[in-house]
């Protein structure tokens, strides 16, 4: 097996295109471990493991955004061995010992499944924005005029008068119908960008690399292992998830 210098020189050429990202997770540092360093590249940290003729390497942010919270790995793997090798994110595990010391599995999205739960979550508020745009419609056009009475006491007072308008409420409907057009336009982009960049199963060749993400449901914990399997050897990292996140 090579070196681990020269293992760790190869990993260090990997971060040339690294995006910054914030809220990072803190590595727990296994002890006695010449094949295990951790870094910190852009502000994150970093745990790498070199081992076995793969470089792994593993960053932990805690993310919030319209679709909840998670924890996001970004996973890069160097195939040094002499073969190629077919990584399926699907095997990749993730597991939280809580506060009364159990440990539990986290739930580990699929890029297919995170792409589901978005469309569940769009869905839903399509639905709710049709609802309101079809009430605003139903209501815009309502006009409301109002004539000078005298009562019969010789007072005089104003008398609503409501009439329809049915030009208004066309234009009501083609101004609705144009914002959910926009709104299922921004939606389907949404989805392509929250796909761009998502681990899904790729064949890595002898020499080459792959950087993606996953996100992993967020459930609140002392400490948490994530285990990518690799060519018949666990990858093992441990990381420190009880500080609190805003």
């Amino acid at each position: 097996m090579k070196s681990l210098i020269f293992h760790l020189l190869l990993w260090t050429c990997l971060f040339m295109s690294l995006p910054f990202c914030m809220n990072a997770q803190s590595v727990i540092k296994p002890e006695n471990d010449s094949t295990f360093i951790a870094e910190f590249r852009d502000g994150d940290e970093w745990a790498v493991i070199a081992r076995h003729g793969f470089v792994v390497g593993l960053s932990n942010q805690y993310i919030r955004d319209d679709y909840g919270k998670f924890y996001q790995l970004t996973i890069r793997i160097r195939n040094l061995t002499e073969r190629s090798y077919t990584f399926d994110p699907d095997t990749v595990r993730a597991f939280l010992v809580n506060k009364r010391n159990d440990t539990i599995a986290l739930k580990v999205y699929s890029s297919e499944g995170f792409q589901k739960k978005i469309k569940r979550t769009q869905t839903w508020n399509r639905v709710l924005a049709g609802i309101s745009a079809g009430l605003e419609a139903g209501t815009s056009g309502y006009e409301t005029s109002y004539v000078s009475r005298t009562s019969v006491n010789g007072y005089s007072y104003l008398q609503p008068i409501s009439s329809y308008n049915h030009s208004a409420a066309a234009q009501a409907n083609a101004l609705n119908g144009i914002q959910l057009y926009l709104l299922d336009k921004e939606m389907e982009e949404d989805r392509r960008t929250r796909e761009e960049g998502y681990l899904k199963k790729t064949t890595i060749h002898p020499g080459e690399s792959i950087l993606g993400f996953m996100n992993v449901k967020r459930k609140k914990g002392l400490e948490m292992r994530v285990v990518i399997p690799l060519n018949g050897q666990n990858y093992v990292f441990d990381w420190d998830v009880s500080k609190k996140k805003k």
